[in-house]
């Protein structure tokens, strides 16, 4: 009687520690579907901070004042060649006059797939004064 007690204690629930089987695999899902999203969500952003770095930069050109529209637009395209920018393009992006001055119209969206009819989408619509 003796042996049959200690043997249920030391079985008991009180001295398990660790995760289970179904646990441990729920846990990998839910890593590895945070690591999806993640995977299609962190490019979406990296494209347009370098997007907005690009109009910045432009912004702080000295000859800015004398720049037509179409020298404005040729130099962010140049930019965004070189930093591999490919989901908009320099003529998808608006200029126009304002009465205090130059105003820089930001409109896109980019739509990434992330599975089986399911997308993540970034929608940009801002207004950035060209002048500095």
């Amino acid at each position: 009687m003796f042996g049959m007690k200690r043997l249920t204690q030391v079985r008991g629930t009180g001295q398990q520690r660790g995760m289970s089987l179904i646990g441990m695999l729920l846990l990998m899902i839910v890593i590895a579907f945070a690591a999806l999203i993640a995977m299609k969500v962190v490019p979406m952003y990296i494209q347009y901070y370098s997007i907005k770095s690009t109009v910045e930069s432009i912004r702080k050109e000295p000859q800015l004042a004398q720049m037509s529209a179409q020298d404005i637009q040729n130099a962010i395209q140049k930019r965004f060649d070189i930093g591999y920018v490919d989901n908009i393009s320099a003529r998808d992006l608006k200029i126009r006059n304002e009465r205090n001055g130059r105003v820089l119209d930001l409109v896109y969206e980019d739509e990434r797939e992330l599975f089986y009819k399911m997308f993540v989408v970034l929608k940009v619509n801002e207004a950035i004064p060209l002048n500095p």
